[in-house]
Formats: C-alpha cells, sequence, structure tokens
C-alpha cells in the first residue's frame, strides 16, 4: 500500500531522514545493549580467572574462609531514640 503511495507522491527527503533516523537509533540501542552484554562477559570471565587463581594460589579451604567472612553481614548498632522502643521484625505470614 505504501510503495503505491509512493508512486502518486514520492517521499520527501525530510520523510527519508526521519526514517532513517528511526532506523538509526534502533541500531545504536542494539549495538549499546551488545556492548553491555560483552562488558558483562569480560567481568565474569575475569572473576572467574582470579577466582581460580586464588584458588591454585592458597587453595580452596583459604578462598572458602576469606569469601565467607567477606559475606558475613557486618552487625549495626541499634539506635534508640528517647521515648521510642524498638520493635522486632517479625516475617509476615502474607
Amino acid at each position: 500500500m505504501r510503495s503505491l503511495a509512493n508512486l502518486f507522491s514520492p517521499p520527501t527527503p525530510e520523510k527519508i531522514a526521519e526514517k532513517e533516523l528511526q532506523d538509526m537509533r534502533l541500531t545504536l540501542f542494539q549495538a549499546e545493549r551488545r556492548l553491555l552484554e560483552a562488558q558483562m562477559q569480560v567481568d565474569y570471565y575475569r572473576n572467574m580467572i582470579s577466582f581460580l587463581e586464588e584458588v591454585g594460589t592458597s587453595g580452596v579451604e583459604g578462598v572458602a574462609d576469606r569469601r565467607r567472612a567477606a559475606t558475613e553481614p557486618t552487625e549495626q548498632p541499634t539506635r534508640v531514640s528517647p521515648g521510642l522502643t524498638p520493635v522486632p521484625i517479625v516475617p509476615s505470614a502474607a
């Protein structure tokens, strides 16, 4: 249908530019997405290599102990305001 309309009134340079602009924006978005995915892969492989190098030099136990110590939550002091009592957090059944 569009080609039939183009026979009677060919697209203007402005309309062609508008269509190309939309295509270029989509192409740019797709390229940026591929770039982010590639960066995520690079980070993953760097982390895996450093992990395996650590295991190779200090053994599994040493790496596991260090990682466990790094992921343990640090205890934060409870802040109590005058006149307020702390309320314990209870998981809801909902």
